[in-house]
């Protein structure tokens, strides 16, 4: 398996993957190297941890054709899993079911809105339709789990017209995570001439009481740090 990072913080280990099937021009993980571990090397660094909570994320896990052994095996162990994906691999979702605790998966922008999918993933027209046919595939098998739905804010294409538009997607959802746009240099490339971070926190609480009234809670992450809204 190719990892970009593999981490031991406090309360989660943190198995960061390499490769996607996507070409988003403001994600960091495309130009990062990597290096190659086994199941066996993973599962044993997951074992010497104290640590129940494992976030398997990164670039896109899915692509990883020993991630069902590494799932399983960690589920073996006793740990809690998180697994983080774009959605586009649906199938893979669903064998994941008995061995994860729950789902991380990303909306960019309104499904109805192919030219804006197709700026932010770098994919063409015709791939971009079938991404939002396999993401929401991925978005009702994962809400059969706890699910977060993360919305990284890029003003142009997440915004007070286009949330709107959003609400269905995410409804049914444990959790819904907006972030603002380039406020974490760990996360983002500057894009459509944003270099700081974007947009206002005003704005973003004005997003989070759009979509509080859909899914029991709102995570707002940004420059100012993390805020928890509930209904």
């Amino acid at each position: 398996m190719r990892l970009i990072g593999l981490s031991d913080t406090i309360g989660q280990i943190r198995v960061e993957f390499a490769g996607c099937n996507m070409k988003c021009p403001y994600c960091v993980h495309i130009h990062q190297p990597f290096k190659e571990w086994s199941v066996d090397e993973v599962t044993d660094f997951a074992r010497r941890s104290t640590t129940e909570n494992v976030y398997l994320g990164g670039a896109e896990p899915t692509l990883q054709k020993e991630l069902l052994p590494l799932l399983e095996a960690l589920h073996g162990i006793g740990k809690h899993v998180i697994l983080k994906s774009n959605g586009m691999k649906p199938d893979v979702l669903e064998s994941a079911l008995p061995f994860v605790e729950g789902f991380v998966l990303e909306i960019k922008a309104p499904l109805d809105d192919v030219p804006g999918i197709m700026k932010l993933t770098g994919m063409s027209g015709e791939r971009s339709i079938k991404y939002v046919e396999l993401l929401r595939r991925s978005l009702e098998i994962a809400k059969g789990k706890w699910l977060r739905v993360w919305i990284r804010v890029i003003p142009e294409f997440i915004n007070t017209e286009t949330v709107p538009r959003i609400l269905p997607d995410v409804e049914g959802a444990s959790e819904v995570m907006l972030y603002q746009f380039m406020s974490n240099p760990d996360f983002d490339l500057p894009f459509m001439g944003h270099e700081e971070p974007t947009p206002s926190w005003a704005e973003l609480k004005e997003l989070g009481d759009m979509v509080i009234e859909k899914v029991p809670q709102v995570r707002l992450v940004g420059e100012k740090g993390k805020t928890l809204m509930k209904k």
